[in-house]
Formats: C-alpha cells, structure tokens, sequence
C-alpha cells in the first residue's frame, strides 16, 4: 500500500482497550484500502468484529461516534487525521495518522526551485496535510538557498507545518514571501493562499506536478469578495448551525445572531449535519437574503458557491458585521 496504516499499533490499542467491536472509519481518499485493511487486522484477531463506516468523513471533526453508539461499538479507529484543533470525541477514538509512503523527486524540487525564483523569494513556508508531513525536512534541505520556515500548528496532536482545510495556523503563524502546500488535488492549497494572502505553491506528490495557484486563489477571492457584497444589505438572513458533534458551534452561532439582530436584521437558525445546495434550495424563501455556515468554512468556497444567494463562511459574515472588507478574514 502507498500509506502506513500502523497495523501494530491499531491492533496494541484494540487489545489494550479490550474492544470487541471495532468502528473503522476512513476519509473519502482512503475508504479504497478498508477492506484490505480490515483482512489483515482480522487476521490477527479472529475475536474481534470490525465494522466499516460508509458514511463520508470530512476531518477529525467528523468523527463517528453516532454511528458507534447505533451499533453498540467499543471502540472508534479514526484513520487519516490527527484530533482536531477543538474538539476531541467523548467516544473511545484512536486516530491513526496513515502517512504516506510517497517521496518527493529532484525533478519536482527543481520545478519549485524555478517558481520560487520567479517570485524573487527570499523565504519560503512549508505546509502539508497530515499524509506528506513526513517529507517536509527533506524539501527543506533541497532549498537552502531560501529561508525555509515549518510553522507550528495550532494543537499539539499536530505535526509542525500541518495544515487543515479550515485550521491553517501553522501557515499564518509565519511571514513568508511565498507558502508551498504538499498534498494531493486543490483543496487544502486554495485554502491556504485564502487563509495567507501571499503567493501559494502546490506540490502534488500523486501527480509529480508542481502548480504556481496564487491566480487560481485570487479568481476564487473575487467571487467571495463578490458575495461579501452583496451580503452587506441583506436583512434577513439564515445561520446554519452544524449539529455534527465536531461541527456544532453554538457560541458562534449566538454571537452571529446577536450581532445581525443589533443591526436591525431578522435571523432564522437552521440545523443540519450535511450541508448542499439542495438543502438550501428547500429552506429558502423569496425574502431570505443570506447564509452563514457556522459548520464547515469550506462549504461556501467549495460546495455551495453556485448557490444563487450569498452563502458566507465565519469570517466573511464578521468582515459585514464590524464593516471592514480588509483583510479578507479566512476561515474564521
């Protein structure tokens, strides 16, 4: 397999434990090896049942302790993210990290290399997601001709450098001239130049390819720009409240209403564990004109920017409410 999925581990923590039934949970890339996964964990230990969660997992603030207390399960194997920033699980969870095995070559280094150069950079920020964590020293020994700065993370489960899709603290807790993402597709990138503002790199371990997103990034910042706007006199507005144990905000979800009802707004709360357009399209109304997703901040960037009305994540909704367009405020 092209990840290290620490069958010793998950098999010391299951017999420790003393569980017989065994959730296992996967995020959407990794679901491909469960029931390879599965095979050899029984293998070792014929006693114990293992069920696999289908359901989507988003991050560690999705974890499935619902779906553990429906089937009477002892014990949660959460592979694929380290605990989350602020929330840890009440359900007996073991978070087992699956790292990659993928190296990065000289070809992609010199393509960095280039990029870098045409920035004039001086320094250089390194994230990855938990997966490529492993390789960020080696890329860092690769650039000294740059100043190469691995930013802390946000919590202490998390490796320096780490990044989430809405937690990109080991970014901005650094100045740099130009920030490198290593990780697969577009996702965690795009929210790190929202979240930083500055020149963002991608470097794809599964494609070999290394991307220069910055333009792709500041497309994306005006079409939030542009619903940020059209949101500043909206009067009557929707705040959903996620009610995924990881997800569930309530705090945020006061502080939106008290700020918008000062302002003279009528507010409606909407709960919901599974954000899409269609969820949307059934609640609203000819006089509704605004959302605010209190759940996830990459719903409106990512899943729900087609949508026909303004739909904002924490931080969009805050630059409205003390009246300040600048910074852009990302993800919170």
């Amino acid at each position: 397999m092209s990840y290290f999925f620490d069958y010793d581990r998950v098999i010391e923590e299951i017999e420790k434990r003393g569980a017989k039934k065994v959730l296992l949970q996967f995020p959407e890339g990794l679901k491909y090896f469960s029931t390879e996964i599965v095979e050899k964990i029984q293998s070792k230990m014929p006693n114990v049942e293992l069920i696999i969660s289908g359901e989507p997992s988003w991050g560690a603030c999705d974890v499935a302790e619902d779906e553990a207390n429906i089937i009477n399960a002892d014990l949660i194997i959460h592979f694929g993210h380290t605990p989350y920033t602020w929330y840890y699980p009440k359900f007996p969870t073991v978070f087992i990290n699956a790292e990659s095995r993928i190296e990065i070559n000289g070809e992609q280094i010199s393509e960095l290399k280039e990029i870098l150069k045409q920035y004039d950079a001086k320094s250089v920020a390194l994230t990855s997601t938990i997966q490529h964590h492993n390789v960020l020293n080696k890329i860092k020994e690769n650039l000294r001709e740059f100043e190469v700065i691995i930013g802390n993370p946000s919590n202490p489960f998390m490796f320096p450098g780490q990044i989430l899709g809405c937690d990109y603290k080991a970014a901005t807790s650094v100045n740099a001239d130009v920030y490198v993402n290593v990780s697969g597709g577009e996702f965690h990138v795009i929210g790190l130049g929202l979240a930083t503002m500055k020149p963002t790199i991608k470097l794809d371990p599964y494609t070999m390819k290394v991307e220069d997103m910055t333009n792709e990034v500041n497309r994306i910042l005006k079409i939030r720009y542009s619903k940020i706007l059209k949101a500043m006199d909206a009067r009557n507005w929707v705040i959903i409240q996620g009610v995924k144990v990881g997800q569930n905000r309530p705090l945020m979800v006061k502080y939106f209403e008290k700020k918008l009802k000062e302002r003279n707004n009528n507010v409606f709360i909407v709960t919901n564990k599974v954000l899409n357009i269609d969820n949307l399209r059934n609640i609203d109304r000819s006089y509704i004109d605004a959302y605010i997703v209190t759940s996830c901040p990459r719903l409106p960037t990512d899943d729900l920017f087609e949508f026909e009305k303004p739909v904002l994540t924490p931080g969009e909704a805050k630059m409205i409410i003390i009246n300040k367009l600048e910074p852009y405020i990302f993800p919170w």
